[in-house]
């Protein structure tokens, strides 16, 4: 192989190199995406949100639900039905619906302190869809991530 090629060949395995650390260091130092400090992109009731996903799942999907790059932070607020914790142990807020058996399942990211089931509460989150088994009849949660509560 003559000199000038492997120059070529060094020079563009030297470039991707390079590429692929400064890709690799920009995104490892990423801002984090704080719910906390991010206006919500909607305010609804635990009992509207619940409504809205099971009459209209398209109009809730594009209200309440955003994408990888554009995360819609909600403000959910309501009564609550439960608190459990999960198999990581988070603490799960249950929100009370209209509907028997359906909650809006909000997972904790902040703490949490003097909740108490019956009490009325606000949270802001990442809704992340509906879940549901119509073969089943189950009714369906709407899920809410990283939650933290606002009042």
């Amino acid at each position: 192989m003559p000199g000038k090629t492997k120059k070529i060949i060094l020079l563009s395995v030297s470039g991707i190199i390079l590429a692929a650390a400064v890709i690799g260091y920009t995104l490892y130092n990423k801002k984090h995406f704080s719910i906390e400090s991010t206006a919500p992109a909607a305010e609804v009731s635990a009992i509207e949100l619940h409504q809205i996903f099971t009459t209209d799942s398209v109009l809730a999907k594009n209200k309440f639900i955003g994408d990888e790059t554009n995360h819609k932070v909600i403000q959910v607020n309501g009564e609550i039905a439960d608190i459990k914790k999960d198999q990581q142990g988070n603490t799960v807020i249950f929100l009370k619906t209209a509907t028997d058996g359906a909650f809006i399942n909000c997972t904790m990211e902040g703490k949490t302190a003097n909740e108490t089931v019956g009490s009325k509460i606000v949270l802001k989150g990442v809704c992340s869809g509906y879940n549901y088994d119509a073969d089943m009849g189950i009714p369906g949660d709407v899920i809410v991530t990283r939650s933290f509560i606002t009042k």
